[in-house]
């Protein structure tokens, strides 16, 4: 099984390196909307606001998955393309399958997309999310922890929680809470104590979630960026 970990001092080549070596495929990684400098390190072209760390990159991370926490992590844009860098692959493959990807043509120019509900517009998965719970706390304002995790049932119950819960949980790069939105402008207030809002989104956690924000009557929009 292939995988490799990503951490913020590692060179943008040795990154793509890393990437060929292990999916047989090439990676895209940019800077300001042009191809990053080799000889960068991941820290140096972080994006503004970004929480850096380390990421452990395996074969069975889907593509659209891996280029969205890159974003997340890093604040960078990267994109996954054919091993002959003729083309960007399908956002829904996984990376061990991306050495074996024919061209589509609905993948050439693959169309990246964002979120817009209540008037705003979201580029990720994760501030989408959060909006929303934030969203129905406001518009209940005697919910309560378990009225949230009720009303977001989904495949984790932990994707709502308090910070003091979320701080019992360890992240990848060993952080307590590092799986959460834990600033204090992030931390949602309830009549009765904090919620903090899971920030990363897979499609396995966020499918059902979006099911549950639908059956609220909650409308979500997804635009072309």
């Amino acid at each position: 099984m292939a995988s490799f970990k990503i951490t913020g001092q590692m060179k943008v080549k040795t990154l793509k390196e890393q990437f060929m070596n292990n999916f047989g495929s090439v990676l895209r990684v940019y800077y300001h909307h042009h191809f990053a400098d080799d000889n960068a390190t991941l820290a140096a072209i972080r994006g503004e606001g970004a929480i850096g760390g380390e990421l452990d990159c395996g074969d069975n991370d889907i593509v659209g998955d891996f280029e969205e926490f890159m974003m997340a992590l890093y604040g960078i844009e990267v994109q996954v393309a054919s091993p002959d860098n003729s083309f960007l692959v399908d956002n829904d493959l996984k990376l061990c399958e991306v050495r074996n990807a024919s061209l589509n043509p609905n993948t050439e120019k693959k169309v990246k997309k964002a979120f817009v509900f209540n008037g705003q517009t979201y580029k990720l998965k994760g501030r989408l999310c959060h909006a929303i719970v934030k969203y129905y706390a406001e518009q209940n304002p005697n919910a309560a922890l378990v009225t949230l995790q009720r009303a977001f049932n989904t495949a984790t119950n932990m994707i709502v929680a308090t910070p003091e819960m979320a701080l019992t949980i360890v992240d990848s790069q060993g952080t307590p809470g590092g799986n959460y939105y834990m600033k204090e402008e992030e931390v949602i207030p309830l009549k009765n104590g904090k919620v903090v809002v899971w920030n990363y989104w897979p499609e396995r956690y966020f499918t059902p979630f979006m099911e549950q924000v639908k059956a609220l009557g909650y409308t979500v929009e997804e635009i072309e960026q």
